[in-house]
């Protein structure tokens, strides 16, 4: 039986409907965490031991002092992900969509300063707010990588499309915001950055 939990009655109505959607896909956000591998024991640093003694040797001669193989210890931190709760989602997401909103409205002013769209100018709009959002996620929530900041991408497109841009698109159009298409945008952003963005900053890099 799921737990639904109990959120702040001030809480932003798009976060609650953000994990709602969540709970009804069963998708799984998880944040990356280091944690510190426990510290080998390590030995003295130097030992004697006695060799054996040449021929003709006193028996009482010292032992010759060898020094010791020392295995420092492991202080490379490692990482593990876990899964993010929805109370440490919310939090997340009250960062996340502030940003978004100022991002969007300047986006949708400098496409019509009456801020009122005609639908083609909507759908233009689609690949944009994509961008915007991608782009908070990955500053705002670092911890969040790979396939789960994708989802939550989607999960916040999702919200995001239907609030700035499903009010200016006619009935029909209105299902075009489904969930395969939230992905097909996604991954063309990956597709930009893979083959514009990420080789251009290597070239960058090497100049």
């Amino acid at each position: 039986m799921t737990t639904i939990p109990v959120l702040p009655q001030n809480i932003d109505p798009r976060i609650a409907e953000i994990l709602r959607k969540r709970r009804e896909q069963g998708t799984v956000i998880e944040k990356t965490v280091q944690v510190r591998p426990v510290p080998l024991p390590t030995g003295p640093a130097t030992t004697t031991r006695p060799v054996p003694l040449p021929t003709g040797t006193p028996a009482s001669a010292a032992p010759v002092p060898l020094p010791s193989v020392q295995v420092p210890a492991l202080d490379i931190p490692a990482t593990e992900t876990v899964p993010l709760g929805d109370n440490e989602l919310a939090q997340g997401l009250a960062l996340v969509l502030p940003a978004t909103d100022a991002l969007i409205r300047q986006a949708i002013l400098a496409l019509r300063s009456d801020g009122r769209l005609s639908w083609q100018e909507a759908l233009t709009l689609a690949p944009e707010i994509r961008t915007i959002v991608s782009d908070v996620v990955a500053r705002v929530l670092p911890q969040i990588k790979g396939t789960s900041a994708r989802e939550l991408v989607i999960l916040v497109l999702a919200q995001l499309l239907g609030q700035y841009l499903a009010p200016y698109l006619p009935a029909p159009l209105r299902g075009w915001l489904t969930a395969q298409t939230l992905r097909t945008l996604v991954q063309g952003l990956e597709f930009a950055y893979q083959t514009w963005v990420r080789p251009r900053l290597g070239a960058a890099g090497r100049q």
